[in-house]
């Protein structure tokens, strides 16, 4: 596992006793920790990829991955990426490339000299299609928010990815919160198969709709999930 500590503070994804709904909201049940009792908390996120052949038919390509999965821990002045809003460069060179380090500089330049430190990346291996991993983050006061985020290989910028997710509800920690994942759109390349031309386009972040994933103006079926909980 690789971490990366940078100058920002960035959005985050846990949630206290919660779940997902369809919508993507986090749902689930249990008391939470005071904040202010702990100086960190470690929690456990488990991503489980089901992005199956049998699930999605249509053009479903040879040997497809996620990632390299990354979970970026941070505070609220920083987004990795927002729905319904463009794509950042950070954004865009991960989504497009798989670019870590091209999202890390520029986290890095937006948080500016005097945020150094308030950010942290941590990194593993793409997985497969129909696999699961597990990623370990701590927590601090001025880090409390996660972004978790896997590129879908091969595809022109789609992903999966829960942004800023704050484990602090109210005054307290959160247990536990699990999310569906759906295909997202980062909107920077244009493209409805999995190996498109790179062509550059300019939209909005969007859950993705239509083929390869749906038939007509539909919304994607789930390919993924994502439970976070507190481990301490």
């Amino acid at each position: 596992m690789k971490n990366i500590f940078k100058t920002l503070f960035l959005s985050v994804f846990l949630v206290t006793s919660c779940g997902s709904d369809d919508d993507g909201s986090p749902s689930g049940g249990g008391g939470g920790t005071d904040i202010f009792a702990n100086t960190n908390a470690s929690y456990t996120l488990d991503f489980e990829s089901t992005f199956s052949e049998d699930m999605y038919p249509v053009d479903y390509p040879d040997n497809p991955t996620f990632g390299t999965v990354l979970v970026i821990t941070h505070g609220p002045e920083i987004s990795v990426f927002e729905m319904g809003q463009l794509a950042t460069e950070g954004l865009q060179a991960y989504a497009e490339d798989g670019d870590v380090d091209g999202l890390a500089s520029f986290l890095n330049q937006e948080a500016g000299m005097e945020n150094e430190g308030s950010f942290s990346i941590t990194t593993i291996p793409a997985i497969g299609p129909v696999a699961s991993a597990s990623i370990d983050v701590t927590i601090t006061p001025t880090r409390s928010r996660i972004t978790f985020l896997a590129k879908l290989n091969p595809s022109p910028d789609w992903f999966v990815g829960v942004s800023s997710f704050d484990v602090i509800d109210g005054n307290e920690l959160i247990d536990e919160a699990t999310f569906v994942l759906r295909p997202i759109d980062a909107g920077t390349a244009a493209g409805n198969t999995y190996e498109a031309m790179d062509m550059p386009e300019s939209v909005n972040i969007s859950t993705y709709v239509g083929l390869p994933f749906a038939d007509g103006p539909f919304t994607a079926g789930e390919i993924g999930n994502l439970n976070i909980s507190r481990d301490d």
